[in-house]
């Protein structure tokens, strides 16, 4: 007979070759059959019951560290790896401080027990909700920030680890969507972007930010990663039975990157894009977009340099690079793109998005109709007065 120090109680002995625990709290009280081994969730759980006297517990509060299927099981699981890595280091700073945030929250209002010790399992839509709104209700960006950075332990319970089935997933019904200035990131008109386009020359930085961002449609966070080992060349066969060569950049989007592994993305280079990037030099690879040391930018230094570029064109605040991506989202459709290519183009999962830039196409279709309506109408009627009344004789 055996017994563990995490598990006052708990005794083991062998039976048909396999050891077995079960829980006693004294010589006159029932033996209770604790299944698994120490260590593993549904041992603890019915050790816990089995302390407790409460049946119907579905969680712990022992002083014993990561246990596996655990949160905290999951962060340190998630620092180890590739796509955790990959990472900036302040975004991986940023991450670890709401996670451990999350980490040290109390399940219960009163108890001790923190979801980093609590089974991953345990989490469901309704409680990650109560978290997030509680959360909201002061200050929706971190609500938002911690609701990506729980995502993230979600990924390794559901990708890596399987302790949950995907539908599982608590996160998978709930969205953070921030209320932005009036003018946050609103679309670029085409006075805007050619007053840019006036100050800043190809061949600069400013240039080529802007034209990855537009051309291709890129989130702040394609653009700072995209390399030159990312374009490629290849044959396409198009829908009328003809062969071209298509030059084009083709990568994972970054977004969803560490749970799905990013949308994946082929974006042909057109004719404007490839006059911006010709002078650049290719030689070096690494990334398209460069400092004058020749570094990669961070993600989220790009912000405050497009709020520095923009002043110096004289354009006036609230065009921002995701405004460049919202216009490339307009620009196609106002081409006649319909949902599925915009969906397509922009990487979106579902067309919901892309039909607003369809809407907004349309609508401005249907009033440039209107315009035209209204000035025919009037042609008539001053081409009628120039004439003079006619007299109609019966």
């Amino acid at each position: 007979m055996a017994t563990h120090p995490d598990y006052p109680g708990a005794t083991s002995r062998e039976k048909r070759g396999k050891t077995v625990w079960r829980y006693r709290a004294n010589r006159h009280a029932p033996e209770v059959t604790l299944p698994g081994q120490p260590g593993e969730p549904d041992f603890t759980v019915a050790y816990h019951r089995a302390v407790t006297g409460n049946t119907k517990a579905a969680i712990i509060d022992l002083p014993i560290g990561a246990l596996p299927k655990t949160f905290a099981k999951a962060a340190r699981r998630l620092e180890t790896t590739m796509e955790w890595l990959s990472f900036d280091p302040e975004t991986r700073k940023n991450n670890t401080r709401h996670i451990e945030r999350f980490m040290e929250m109390k399940v219960e209002e009163g108890k001790p027990l923190t979801w980093g010790q609590t089974p991953v399992e345990y989490l469901d839509a309704d409680r990650l909700r109560a978290i997030v709104e509680a959360l909201h209700a002061d200050t929706p960006a971190v609500a938002k920030h911690m609701l990506n950075a729980i995502k993230k332990l979600l990924w390794v319970a559901v990708d890596l680890e399987k302790w949950i089935k995907p539908q599982d997933d608590p996160s998978l019904s709930i969205r953070v969507r921030l209320k932005g200035t009036p003018n946050a990131s609103k679309a670029w008109p085409m006075n805007i972007r050619e007053k840019f386009e006036a100050r800043h020359p190809i061949g600069s930085a400013a240039r080529t930010c802007y034209a990855l961002a537009f051309w291709l449609g890129n989130r702040r966070s394609d653009v700072a990663t995209l390399e030159w080992d990312h374009l490629v060349v290849e044959e396409i066969e198009l829908f009328d039975g003809s062969l071209v060569q298509i030059e084009a950049f083709d990568f994972n989007q970054m977004k969803n990157r560490i749970r799905t592994g990013g949308a994946e993305m082929f974006i042909p280079i057109v004719d404007k894009l490839a006059r911006d990037l010709a002078p650049l030099d290719r030689t070096k690879g690494g990334t398209v977009l460069k400092t004058r040391t020749g570094t990669a930018y961070s993600e989220k230094s790009l912000t405050n340099h497009m709020q520095d570029w923009t002043k110096q064109a004289g354009i006036p605040a609230g065009y921002t690079m995701h405004g460049l991506r919202k216009s490339f989202g307009t620009y196609i459709a106002e081409c006649g793109i319909q949902a599925r290519g915009i969906m397509d183009a922009l990487g979106h999962s579902t067309m919901a998005t892309a039909d607003i830039y369809v809407q907004e196409a349309n609508k401005k279709r249907m009033m440039v109709d209107v315009a035209n309506a209204i000035n025919n109408r009037e042609n008539k009627r001053d081409q009628m007065r120039a004439r003079g009344h006619l007299r109609i004789v019966a």
